[in-house]
């Protein structure tokens, strides 16, 4: 049998303290939440005299909100952010590369966005181009429209939004812009996912984070990239999640989806 007596009370108080301040110390984590939905549709895209057609339904660039990398996250807040629902944990490595400051952070998602723009068009206009029958109502058509489209009559408007993760929502919404196929039949979609300027769908970050915000302003289909299959789970309900590895698989499914 073992007797145990109580700590003396320095002893309790003294540990009580180291306690309290571990609980405040600050942690190398960053946490990472739901952000805003923007329908590309509204503001965002515009033609400097080419043509384009109105689309039937909506479609929104996804975001997420992370702390910055000069902040440090205290105990509560992180184990606030474990048990809740709509945030998630990761160290703070995971997402910025060692010494990346808020200021430095802040240009490159400004200089990602850019890019990511830049090559959504060329991955849309690839694919018109190589899908003309889709321009028009006859072949012959879309091949003379297809040969007719520059990409320096697409302009993009994001406001504070950043970081590259834009690219096959930017693609899709331009190819059913530029076409007179009703690609979207009335629906409201949302997606995330890096574009090559061959159509190619690369992972991102936040992945369900992004889906849960979808689902919450009423998109009913999310397009993922198939790279971030395994890293999806608890899928809110009244959104089908649809895994893509390029652009053409996501038009195809759109028009697949909406006979």
């Amino acid at each position: 049998m073992m007797r145990f007596s109580r700590l003396p009370r320095l002893v309790t108080a003294t540990l009580g303290i180291f306690l309290g301040l571990a609980t405040l110390a600050p942690l190398p984590f960053a946490i990472v939440l739901p952000g805003e939905a923007q329908n590309i549709f509204k503001g965002v895209i515009s033609f400097k005299g080419l043509t384009n057609y109105p689309a039937s339904g909506r479609i929104d660039l996804m975001s997420i909100r992370v702390t910055n990398p000069d902040a440090w996250i205290l105990g509560p807040e992180l184990v606030y952010s474990w048990i809740s629902g709509n945030r998630a944990v990761y160290p703070k490595s995971a997402i910025y590369p060692p010494g990346t400051s808020t200021e430095e952070e802040s240009k490159q998602a400004k200089e990602d966005m850019v890019k990511s723009q830049d090559t959504a068009i060329v991955a849309a206009v690839n694919y018109l181009q190589t899908h003309p029958e889709i321009l028009a109502e006859t072949k012959s058509q879309g091949v003379e429209r297809a040969n007719q489209l520059d990409t320096k009559k697409i302009v993009f408007k994001t406001g504070e939004t950043g970081g590259p993760s834009g690219g096959l929502v930017f693609s899709i919404g331009l190819v059913e812009l530029l076409t007179e196929k009703d690609l979207l039949q009335k629906r409201h979609i949302a997606g995330t996912g890096t574009i090559t300027a061959r159509g190619v769908v690369g992972p991102i970050g936040g992945i369900n984070e992004k889906i849960m915000s979808a689902q919450k302003v009423g998109a009913t289909i999310f397009f993922a990239p198939v790279d971030n299959a395994e890293e999806i789970s608890n899928i809110p309900d009244g959104i089908k999640v649809v895994t893509v590895a390029t652009l053409a698989q996501a038009i195809n499914y759109l028009e697949r989806s909406g006979r």
